[in-house]
């Protein structure tokens, strides 16, 4: 079945592309998603990668919105007996995503197996509910009136939700293309303002049965690059320029885009340091960038401009810099970004004008000539910087920092973000607590009073 609905990019006057939706059979747009991308980009200002993901994640809910109409449309009084209302149609849609086809209720299988949508992971459910919530509350508190919602489809939208659907399913003095146009714009409506009566709207949550699918912290391990296999990585870099990459992204842990937009001016050598700072406070050093490409620049944004670099990582990265200055100059560049392109007819061009395909190039290409089993992306090595701090970094207490330092040293507003990058290491957690029980026994505890002790939280 083709798709209901259609997507269409365009520029936003900040430079940014952000989307808007139709409905493919009546050509009209669905009200909601184009303001809910325009406070993105405006009030919140999000980066061009997380516009990306709003309009990709919202692509599929509006897609199951539409179909749910046709159906009711189609299918009549037997989707009355589902009651596939509003409410329902809402949190049915979480099932859709984690079953599609293969959900036991069949209204949500048909939806599924009209748009053929094959069920997605647990992590790409939650990702694409976290971006539904958000623009529901959205609606919820910024879309149109009620007055000017019933004055646009000339239907009044506000009645109860069971009257709502079944009168507008059985009418007969319409075509059946008319049916499905009104019921769509309805239901899109209802669903966006909050419904009929301003119903009492649940937060869709992933249903509990998918919520302890997989090893989650063995997923989150297999992100990070192997730990002992990083230097390995570095070493066999066929450029200076990526020496200096690898190094600075595993010793910082710094996003790939913030490492991209660096200029040489934020290269401290004396200090030995590099600076990371808010785009905000960088927007006026790119006179000589234009708009379009200063929208590319944006990424998201840190709440601390501390930049922990690893020490082994940091000689390597100025050991390699003066190496690759003088790389970079043979590229005759034009401007002041760090890295740049070294290939090809881009050669000297800024590296972040490339996509990430083009910065993981080269990073994979040296992964393979290491007979990786597994082929790593450059984000990996944020996670190794991540799990690397949480377990391993040299302390004065020992080896690992606390949750909250690994958070401002990674520039993340939340401690839960951070989590997802440093998974605690268990084998070398159960090594330290063996570690200590010995030592309570070689200071004459026994099993039974240790076991005590950390029953009673004493250890």
């Amino acid at each position: 079945m083709a798709s209901p609905i259609n997507k269409q990019i365009y520029r936003h006057f900040t430079g940014f592309k952000i989307a808007t939706f139709f409905d493919v059979e009546t050509g009209s747009e669905i009200f909601g998603p184009r303001q809910f991308m325009e406070y993105l980009t405006e009030v919140v200002g999000s980066p061009q990668n997380s516009l990306d993901a709003a309009h990709n994640d919202l692509f599929p809910f509006l897609q199951y919105l539409a179909t749910c109409s046709d159906l009711q449309v189609e299918h009549g009084s037997w989707m009355n007996d589902t009651g596939a209302y509003l409410n329902r149609i809402l949190l049915m849609y979480p099932s859709f995503l984690a079953e599609g086809t293969r959900c036991p209720n069949k209204f949500v299988a048909l939806v599924a197996q009209q748009l053929d949508f094959k069920a997605l992971s647990p992590a790409t459910v939650r990702r694409y509910l976290s971006t539904l919530n958000q623009f529901l509350k959205f609606n919820d508190k910024e879309w149109v009136s009620h007055q000017a919602l019933c004055e646009h489809f000339k239907i009044d939208a506000f009645s109860t939700e069971e009257s709502l659907m079944g009168q507008l399913a059985q009418r007969t003095s319409v075509s059946s293309s008319e049916k499905k146009a009104l019921l769509s714009q309805s239901m899109v409506a209802g669903v966006i303002s909050g419904g009929p009566k301003k119903m009492s709207r649940p937060k869709i949550l992933m249903p509990k049965r998918f919520r302890q699918v997989g090893d989650i912290k063995t997923k989150l391990y297999q992100k990070s690059f192997p730990i002992n296999k990083v230097l390995d990585l570095i070493r066999n870099a066929t450029s200076y320029r990526d020496i200096c990459l690898f190094s600075l992204l595993a010793g910082t842990g710094i996003r790939t885009h913030e490492a991209m937009q660096l200029r040489t001016s934020d290269i401290l050598i004396e200090e030995e340091t590099v600076l990371i700072l808010p785009y905000a406070q960088r927007i006026q050093v790119y006179s000589d960038v234009d708009e379009e490409d200063i929208a590319k620049l944006s990424f998201k944004g840190r709440t601390s401009e501390d930049v922990e670099f690893l020490r082994a990582f940091r000689e390597i990265f100025f050991d390699n810099l003066f190496s690759y200055l003088e790389e970079r100059d043979g590229t005759n560049p034009d401007h002041e970004f760090l890295f740049v392109v070294l290939a090809n007819n881009a050669r000297g061009r800024p590296w972040f004008l490339g996509d990430a395909t083009s910065h993981n190039r080269t990073f994979k290409s040296t992964q393979a000539s290491m007979n990786l089993d597994r082929i790593y992306a450059l984000h990996s090595l944020r996670h190794f910087y991540g799990t690397w701090m949480r377990n391993y970094e040299p302390n004065e207490g020992g080896f690992g920092y606390p949750l909250d330092t690994v958070r401002r040293a990674m520039g993340h507003k939340s401690s839960e973000t951070t989590e997802g990058y440093t998974i605690p290491d268990q084998a070398l957690e159960l090594k330290r607590i063996a570690q200590f029980e010995k030592v309570l026994i070689e200071h004459g505890f026994d099993r039974t009073q240790v076991k005590n002790l950390t029953e009673k939280g004493g250890v």
